[in-house]
């Protein structure tokens, strides 16, 4: 009971950040395999693809409101404007209409719906650092992405397979419903003054929407160890586009033809992200040694992610597995990386250091998306597996032999 007294705000955060990161996965799938089966198309799956990563790209502009407006009220406010768009996707696929006009409303609302994903998760970011003390955000974003994970398991094993026996409509029902304990979690904080003064710390904002933005990139700039750090991974976002447009089409031919073959993939993912998750909290990483954590990570991602399409005449267990440890070194690293930040930024203008960093990440992804569809076209998805495995490889190398060989860096850190 102490416990959950000294936590019980972390323990609400936790509950909503469950609800909706399972909730977005329900949403998504439902409408990613709306779109596949009415069209069968790589170019309208490479939209869907577009869409989200392109939110991310422009999310630097949602920083300032981030920042500004209540978090509380943000948070529901956004949950249930989700769960008005499902109900709305639910009446559409319902009515069985299938013409431009209606697919391209899908469309908005899938957009809106991800627009609001993208405020909604920077801004509980936000909040963990004023819940718990520095030495506990580390092992706490572990928790975090261990227990999420560990329900999108289920998720990920079972949303498939609910599509197959029941239906697209009552996977998006699912997901407003999901959409709705989220927001009892939400309505739930008790963010204490003391905090309120942290996210109002009048340095950090100026009354202009432009200067605020400013603001947020000004400081991040003035921290050069982040910056070295994302943009290399901005670079490999290219490659994760064409790789995750090619996911759903390698599931099918080379792990099993239907779409459970893609929720195997998921799953297995998913089971590595519990074991990144587990093993991260067992690390330090300081600034100084991110580099070399970061050329770590993307080497063991890298070999096991080249293995997968390597393995396609081998076993089905092996394409798994290799996806599992991959995703383990990648989770690792991105948990570390999100500590760091949150860290190193006051709460003030964590959403707009946050959603810069995102926007930076996240530029290359929509092109890669566009390109990944052509790409399926040309050569096939297993040419997708290939080009991600052997960017992720580069991209270690380059850590290690260009950024670690600066001679300044040194002396910077």
């Amino acid at each position: 009971m102490n416990n959950f007294t000294k936590y019980g705000n972390v323990y609400r955060l936790l509950g909503g950040r469950i609800a909706t990161n399972i909730a977005d996965s329900l949403f998504y799938m439902s409408i990613l395999w709306h779109f596949k089966e009415i069209t069968n198309s790589t170019l309208v799956v490479s939209i869907i693809f577009a869409i989200t990563s392109g939110i991310d790209t422009i999310s630097f502009g949602f920083g300032p409101l981030i920042d500004r407006i209540s978090i509380k009220r943000l948070l529901k406010i956004s949950t249930c404007i989700q769960i008005l768009i499902s109900i709305g996707i639910v009446v559409m696929l319902t009515i069985n209409i299938r013409n431009i006009i209606v697919s391209i409303l899908i469309l908005i609302l899938f957009t809106i719906s991800s627009i609001l994903s993208s405020v909604v998760y920077p801004a509980e970011d936000k909040l963990l650092p004023l819940f718990v003390s520095e030495r506990e955000v580390l092992r706490f974003n572990g928790i975090f992405q261990l227990t999420y994970k560990v329900l999108d398991i289920a998720l990920d094993a079972f949303v498939t397979v609910i599509i197959t026996i029941t239906s697209i409509n009552i996977t998006v029902i699912f997901s407003g419903i999901v959409f709705a304990i989220a927001l009892y979690f939400y309505s739930n904080l008790k963010i204490k003054v003391i905090a309120k003064k942290v996210l109002e710390e009048e340095e950090y904002f100026t009354g202009s929407y432009i200067k605020d933005l400013l603001i947020g990139w000004k400081t991040l700039k003035e921290q050069k160890t982040i910056l070295e750090l994302i943009l290399p991974i901005c670079v490999i976002n290219l490659f994760y586009g064409i790789f995750m447009v090619g996911l759903p089409y390698f599931a099918q031919s080379y792990v099993k033809n239907s779409a459970l073959g893609y929720g195997a993939l998921l799953f297995a993912s998913s089971l590595g992200s519990i074991l990144g998750a587990l093993l991260v909290q067992k690390f330090k990483i300081g600034k100084e040694e991110m580099h070399v954590f970061v050329a770590l990570c993307f080497l063991g991602a890298g070999i096991f992610r080249l293995i997968v399409p390597l393995a396609i005449t081998l076993n089905v267990w092996i394409i798994l597995f290799a996806s599992a440890i991959s995703s383990a070194w990648i989770t690792m690293m991105n948990i570390n990386f999100e500590s760091l930040v949150q860290l190193s930024f006051s709460s003030s203008v964590l959403g707009r250091v946050q959603t810069i960093n995102y926007s930076i990440l996240s530029v290359m992804i929509p092109i890669g998306s566009i390109l990944g569809g052509w790409i399926v076209r040309l050569w096939g998805s297993l040419c997708t597996q290939y080009i991600y495995g052997i960017s992720l490889l580069l991209c270690a190398l380059y850590y290690i032999l260009v950024i670690k060989r600066k001679p300044d860096m040194s002396a910077e850190e």
